[in-house]
């Protein structure tokens, strides 16, 4: 019977030690994701937020997106999506979003019904610095369709390589809209305020017309590499 207890007891600690460990550790998830197929043509748009819901720091790699059709058939099949920024070091809580178009004849027989998306994880990744900033939005219709970003350079150094993530969400707060740029030319003075803009495409603003859609609300990420 001691024996028996014994046996138990070492098996209950190796779990806990086992649930502790599987706990404190990085985890992606995908907590906001849509799929946008341009209904006259045969592109797509996809659009995700991926989060490290876990205790850990854990290195972002590149995704695979998959559709389906309604018989579930493969239809798409997209290998190296990543995220903007790319190969990133995610902490706890922290997210990056991703953006991804699809060029593929099959969409002009069958639409994509259901998709899948997984991310690879990687030991190392660049850090997140991330410099607060304001954002607005105008679309006056045809080539006059932009997101503003104004942020300031806070510190005592010329900041280059400023990378700026811009998202646009709906009225019912479901992520529509994904771009980013890298403005690594450009050397922002100490104090200095900037403002960038970055163009949203008609045919997009089109799509939202088509299948009502009202855009909500702009936001932006402005992120400065800690080696720059």
């Amino acid at each position: 019977m001691k024996k028996l207890i014994s046996v138990f007891t070492v098996l209950l600690l190796l779990f806990s030690s086992l649930t502790i460990s599987a706990s404190a550790e990085g985890k992606i998830k995908i907590t906001e994701k849509s799929f946008l197929e341009y209904d006259a043509d045969d592109n797509a748009y996809f659009f995700a937020k991926v989060e490290n819901v876990g205790d850990e720091p854990i290195g972002l790699g590149s995704g695979k997106l998959v559709g389906f059709s309604d018989d579930d058939d493969i239809i798409v099949s997209e290998s190296y999506v990543t995220s903007c920024p790319s190969y990133v070091l995610l902490q706890p809580g922290e997210f990056v979003y991703v953006r991804d178009s699809v060029w593929e004849s099959n969409l002009k027989n069958s639409d994509v019904a259901d998709y899948k998306i997984s991310f690879e994880t990687r030991e190392r990744g660049s850090e997140l610095n991330l410099i607060p900033c304001e954002t607005v939005f105008n679309f006056k219709g045809d080539f006059d369709n932009y997101i503003y970003v104004t942020f300031t350079n806070t510190s005592n150094d010329i900041l280059y390589g400023a990378y700026v993530t811009v998202v646009l969400y709906d009225k019912e707060e479901n992520l529509i809209y994904v771009d980013s740029n890298s403005y690594s030319s450009l050397g922002i003075h100490p104090e200095s305020t900037v403002t960038v803009k970055q163009y949203v495409d008609n045919d997009m603003l089109k799509y939202y017309s088509t299948h009502h859609v009202e855009v909500e609300k702009a936001q932006a990420f402005v992120y400065i590499s800690p080696d720059e």
